[in-house]
């Protein structure tokens, strides 16, 4: 991060103390986590997605585009596999989450999220189910924590 002069947020794959505290040895300026605060109550999280994310594992992570028509991360799911994580088939976005509202509006109440994207970066396993608040005490204060170590 000493390449470039202004200040560098890193993201992506960081969910615990270990990871914060590594992006600001390397000089990370601040630190964004995303997937970590899926489990907290306070967020819209649906209970498919929240079982996913319980059983989730870094392999099952792929970018995807057709949910949006654009490149997220999401577990992978059937339509995933079916239609392949990345394809020319989805409408432009915003378009394409309309594309699988029927089926996804029929999977979900029977418990299946095999037709609605399961957002998820690559750091899913280490999230803890948390008020936000909480949870961000506790990250700061064990990051503080392995910091004041070095």
């Amino acid at each position: 991060m000493d390449a470039v002069r202004v200040p560098v947020i890193a993201a992506g794959g960081i969910g615990d103390a270990r990871g914060i505290a590594a992006a600001f040895a390397l000089g990370a300026a601040a630190v964004q986590l995303g997937t970590a605060y899926l489990f907290t109550p306070e967020a819209t999280t649906a209970a498919v997605h929240r079982a996913a994310l319980r059983e989730a594992r870094d392999e099952a992570t792929a970018i995807t585009n057709v949910f949006t028509g654009r490149p997220a991360r999401g577990l992978l799911n059937r339509l995933m596999r079916e239609v392949g994580p990345l394809s020319e088939l989805p409408p432009a976005f915003p378009l394409a989450a309309n594309a699988p509202a029927a089926l996804r509006a029929k999977a979900e109440p029977a418990g299946s999220g095999d037709f609605q994207p399961l957002w998820c970066g690559q750091a899913g396993a280490f999230g803890r189910e948390l008020p936000a608040g909480e949870l961000t005490r506790r990250l700061a204060e064990e990051t503080l924590a392995r910091l004041a170590r070095r």
